[in-house]
C-alpha cells in the first residue's frame, strides 16, 4: 500500500494550524512518519487525510482537528480585471479560486471530471469570447 504525503502548507490546512507551528511540530518529531526530502517536509496522512500528531505529557491539549474538515472551494470571475484587461491590453488574471481561508488568481481551472475554466485573450473563440468553461465529452448535458 503506497504512503500519501503531503506539505507543510496542506498540513497546515487541514489542521487549522500556521504553517510554522507545523514545521515545529515536525523538527520536534511529533508528527509520526514526517520525514525531510531536501528543503521540504513529506508528512504522511492517514486513512481519514490527517496527519497523526503525538502528544506531549506536558503543556495544554493541542486544539488541532481530529477529522478532516470540509473546505468549500469557490471560483470567482473577477469582472473589474477583465474590463481592465481588455481596455489596457494587459493578461493579469481574472479567475480567483477560494479555498477556506487561502485565495489563487489564476488564468485556468481544472476541475477533474468536469471539465476547466479559460481565460486566455490571446486566442479568442471565433465568436470573441476571452473566458469560457470546457466540459469533458463524457458529461451529459
Amino acid at each position: 500500500m503506497s504512503e500519501t504525503y503531503i506539505g507543510t502548507t496542506q498540513a497546515a490546512c487541514r489542521l487549522h494550524l500556521s504553517v510554522q507551528r507545523v514545521r515545529k511540530l515536525a523538527v520536534d518529531g511529533r508528527i509520526e512518519g514526517a520525514f525531510k526530502e531536501g528543503r521540504r517536509w513529506k508528512i504522511p496522512v492517514s486513512s481519514g487525510g490527517m496527519p497523526k500528531i503525538s502528544r506531549k505529557n506536558k503543556g495544554p491539549k493541542g486544539r488541532w482537528r481530529i477529522r478532516k474538515q470540509d473546505i468549500m472551494t469557490y471560483i470567482h470571475v473577477i469582472q473589474t480585471i477583465l474590463r481592465y484587461n481588455r481596455d489596457n491590453k494587459t493578461h493579469h488574471p481574472v479567475i480567483d479560486v477560494k479555498m477556506g481561508g487561502h485565495s489563487f488568481l489564476c488564468n485556468e481551472v481544472r476541475i477533474p471530471g468536469i471539465g476547466r475554466l479559460i481565460y486566455d485573450p490571446e486566442h479568442k473563440k471565433n465568436y470573441g469570447a476571452t473566458l469560457w468553461f470546457e466540459i469533458d465529452s463524457d458529461i451529459p448535458l
